[in-house]
């Protein structure tokens, strides 16, 4: 029988396998799910929450023994998603994980009629984790999905099953605005529910090979592109603040209790020995007080919401980007810093990476990101030296064609993107860009971290330095006076364009007083200034 066919013994490799094609569902639409985010608080923040939950599961099982037994596979899990629950969405799917890994580790095999079993301890397990469930949201979508499951007929087979669960998650996320005025008057669905499908999807187009496919459609539903930034409801605290509390005999229901005051969206959970606490709060302080008192924190993590709000709002208010088409080639390009995403975005890059100086991502987030990526070719853009080799052995492990576009920098990967055309050949784009790369300098100024003295130039701790093509051309306490240096540098020669990305942080301002005198002072080039947000080098340079 074809059901037969798809029973899956509960293993490290078979959880390690449906986890990550769940991580890279969600990580391939993190930016939508974020703009999707009205409900509780506009905070933009579900789809971040929801990816970084699963990539800490994704974490645990990469370190997890082989031959572990089904009971300690299904412990891994859970207390993954525990321990690695972000925001309000984390610690809601940590519960979800929780009911359904009970549920798994009394089965031998999974079969159709344990998927079924799994869905209703996730969904009894989330519902009594929330101490004011609000239909609409992730726990409905959950829910009906479930009572779908339970109504099957007994005979169906697990294919049949997975198909009509999605079916019905989808078509319950469509309903979410119809349950929550405040979804409708923002002409979205919600953000959770959304999410929750993303990964869900995920996991059995991972069993299916058809890993995505379905999500695609979810873009005609009404309101997932009329999202507006001025239609919700602010809360009326600040601070989302979430942390993990380690002791002994703790008391949840205690705990809760006394954080009641002091907030909403109050989730406590967990067992007497490891708590995870969300709560969204103007007196964090006095929040992790109480806490503290009773055991250990861990993992805290306090976001003001008031700003994580404005973000939102602005990044909706903006024009829209240029989606990554999907043709004969996409880009993977590693990124670091909003900006410096939403401009190779625009250029029709996508899928991304995170990752930069002194954050190099691993060859497996490289590789997720390949694996996300829907045209048959796609082309790498490390944007820094150190993740070049990283690269290029994805490239040689990859099950599709790839290729590595060696780009040194960001501003050198964002000057190739011009030439980057989705319709044309893996080949065509890597010689089109390629030649770019060769009329490209690139520069940049940062602060020196340590008394040195290289390619004799003398630098003091704190002062500014400033690179051509990663060489050390100048150092000293005047910002500009070093940003000069390396842009006289650059436009040696027959140079006359200068893209300039500012980066975030404390130089932001200078670097971008900066750039207003370059263009006084080299009034014979054209400059291009462009919020970055990247972090390290508040000034980012590259001639042509």
């Amino acid at each position: 029988m074809e059901a037969d066919s798809r029973l899956r013994a509960v293993t490290t490799a078979n959880a390690r396998a449906l986890v990550g094609a769940c991580h890279r569902a969600i990580e391939a639409r993190k930016q939508q799910v974020n703009d999707l985010n009205v409900y509780p608080v506009p905070d933009g923040d579900t789809g971040t929450n929801l990816l970084l939950s699963v990539r800490a599961v994704v974490a645990d099982l990469a370190n997890a023994d082989d031959t572990l037994p089904r009971q300690a596979v299904c412990d891994v899990v859970t207390n993954a998603a525990l321990m690695g629950a972000r925001g309000n969405s984390g610690v809601i799917l940590s519960q979800i994980v929780r009911g359904a890994m009970e549920a798994l580790a009394e089965m031998e095999m999974v079969s159709a009629a344990g998927v079924v079993k799994i869905l209703r301890r996730a969904t009894d397990t989330a519902y009594r984790a929330v101490r004011k469930p609000v239909e609409g949201t992730i726990l409905t979508v959950l829910r009906e999905m479930t009572e779908a499951a339970e109504a099957a007929p007994e005979t169906i087979g697990l294919p049949e099953l997975l198909a009509l669960i999605v079916h019905t998650g989808w078509k319950s996320v469509e309903r979410t605005p119809t349950l929550l005025k405040v979804l409708a008057d923002a002409g979205v669905v919600d953000a959770g529910g959304y999410g929750l499908m993303v990964m869900i999807e995920g996991m059995v187009g991972g069993e299916t090979g058809e890993e995505g496919a379905a999500a695609d459609a979810l873009f005609s539903i009404p309101g997932i592109a009329e999202s507006t930034a001025d239609e919700h409801g602010d809360s009326i605290y600040t601070y989302c603040t979430t942390f993990l509390l380690k002791g002994v005999a703790l008391d949840g229901p205690e705990l809760e209790r006394q954080l009641d005051p002091l907030g909403d969206s109050l989730l406590v959970v967990g067992t007497d020995r490891q708590l995870k606490i969300h709560v969204h709060t103007d007196e964090p302080g006095v929040v992790l007080g109480l806490a503290t008192a009773r055991g250990v924190l861990l993992q805290v993590a306090i976001d003001n919401m008031k700003i994580q709000t404005a973000e939102r709002d602005a990044r909706l208010a903006a024009p829209s980007l240029r989606p990554a088409t999907v043709g004969k080639t996409q880009v993977v390009a590693v990124v670091a810093g909003a900006g410096m995403r939403e401009l190779f975005q625009s250029l029709g890059a996508g899928p991304f990476v995170e990752g930069g100086q002194s954050m190099n991502p691993s060859a497996e987030e490289i590789m997720n990101a390949v694996a996300a990526a829907q045209a048959p070719a796609v082309l790498i853009l490390p944007n820094n030296k150190n993740i070049v080799m990283a690269a290029e052995q994805v490239a040689s492990l990859a099950e599709k064609s790839v290729a590595v576009l060696p780009t040194h920098s960001m501003q050198v990967g964002l000057s190739a993107m011009v030439g980057f055309d989705p319709e044309n050949s893996l080949d065509e784009n890597l010689a089109e860009m390629t030649g770019i790369l060769e009329e490209v300098l690139s520069g940049e100024v940062t602060r020196a971290v340590r008394d040195c003295v290289v390619d004799d130039v003398d630098v003091r701790e704190g002062a500014f330095i400033g690179l051509v093509e990663g060489k050390l051309v100048a150092s000293g306490d005047d910002f500009y006076e070093v940003a000069r240096d390396v842009t006289a540098r650059l436009l040696a020669g027959d140079r006359e364009l200068v893209t300039a990305l500012i980066g975030e942080g404390d130089g932001a301002d200078s670097a971008r007083a900066a750039v207003d005198r370059l263009r006084e002072e080299f009034d014979y080039a054209e400059f291009e200034a462009h919020e970055g947000g990247q972090p390290l080098y508040p000034l980012l340079l590259a001639a042509e």
